[in-house]
């Protein structure tokens, strides 16, 4: 009787282990497009920026398999209203979903010195309903979605509307936590405008770039690291350099080409449950205007773009060009390896 009880009372505890996947998805990554109607040609190729952003819209049109395209940002020049529906009508006759992450150049600036007069502009808030349904829902500039089974993408923002520097708000960092820890097991992707890591000494905290990375960055990326293998790659724009990465304790850390500005690239990227691979992409406009756009970041259009590894002269230039490119043998396609992404269930009988 007592050996009935016993196993009456017994309760048994099975783990299963399964993975939340997928055989491939490929999504389109556009930074800094800088939309700029009545723009001029200098660093930032303003009066090109309508026909970059078209073409590129035309050229993604036309891959049978892609599944979505991420705009990491800086849509705008510098948060016009007419540029901001001007880019809506481009980017809503793209043929897949595409999301939206908010640039520091998004809205109008805080600091009036650049026009020398009050400046009309849109909010922030402007933009995030402008953009609800593509990552946006509600208020927040921060949002998540699952644009494939066992695909999370996670589009955080980062901008401080008092400058043009970039922090995260605490409340935002624990609906990171949270929306991590609720999707953990799938493939996750994180988008920020801003960067986390330098990528030259000039990048570093006081240096004369060191609002190109987030302030609390550090914040974040232990956020991320906790639930690695989920997320293994973050990817970001703002930087106007060619592709390169970095990996910290297990997270790749992209930063891609900005497609206003020399090189003038978007980026293709594939995942698998074992393998991310890319390819940057030459902006689909005449050979002239990439010249164009290559003088101006050499030239005096580009001197406040300028390291301070690179000064002005051939071997200056030389080293300049090379870092807005990026590193050989990975600027223009590359592949990683994925840890493989699984979650232990329990079930009690």
């Amino acid at each position: 009787m007592k050996k009935i009880k016993f196993v009456g009372m017994l309760v048994l505890l099975f783990l299963v282990t399964f993975a939340y996947s997928f055989e491939k998805v490929k999504f389109a990554v556009i930074a800094d497009t800088h939309m700029a109607l009545y723009g001029k040609n200098e660093m930032k190729m303003g009066a090109a920026s309508t026909m970059l952003v078209q073409n590129t819209v035309k050229e993604l049109n036309k891959i049978p398999d892609l599944d979505f395209v991420v705009v990491v940002g800086d849509l705008l020049l510098d948060g016009e209203p007419w540029n901001l529906d001007l880019i809506k009508s481009y980017l809503d006759n793209l043929k897949v979903p595409y999301y939206v992450v908010i640039g520091n150049h998004d809205y109008a600036p805080a600091k009036q010195a650049k026009t020398g007069q009050a400046y009309v502009g849109v909010s922030k808030q402007t933009l995030i309903w402008t953009f609800q349904g593509h990552g946006f829902k509600g208020p927040n500039g921060w949002w998540s979605a699952d644009p494939v089974p066992g695909l999370h993408i996670v589009g955080l923002d980062a901008t401080r509307p008092t400058d043009w520097g970039a922090y995260f708000p605490e409340k935002e960092l624990q609906w990171l936590d949270k929306d991590l820890y609720m999707n953990r097991g799938k493939y996750i992707i994180i988008f920020n405008h801003h960067n986390f890591v330098p990528w030259c000494d000039d990048d570093k905290p006081g240096g004369k770039f060191a609002k190109f990375v987030v302030d609390n960055a550090k914040d974040a990326m232990k956020i991320f690291e906790k639930y690695y293998p989920s997320v293994q790659v973050v990817i970001s724009g703002h930087r106007h350099i060619g592709l390169r990465y970095k990996t910290i304790n297990g997270i790749n850390y992209f930063v891609c080409p900005a497609l206003v500005s020399y090189p003038n690239k978007y980026t293709i990227f594939t995942i698998t449950p074992t393998k991310l691979t890319w390819e940057t992409k030459w902006a689909p406009v005449a050979d002239t205007i990439i010249e164009i756009a290559k003088k101006n970041l050499l030239g005096k259009p580009g001197e406040w773009w300028r390291p301070s590894f690179a000064p002005p002269g051939p071997e200056g230039d030389k080293k300049m060009l090379e870092f807005f490119l990026g590193p050989k043998g990975i600027r223009d396609k590359g592949s990683i390896t994925l840890k493989p992404v699984t979650v232990t269930v329990g079930f009690k009988y």
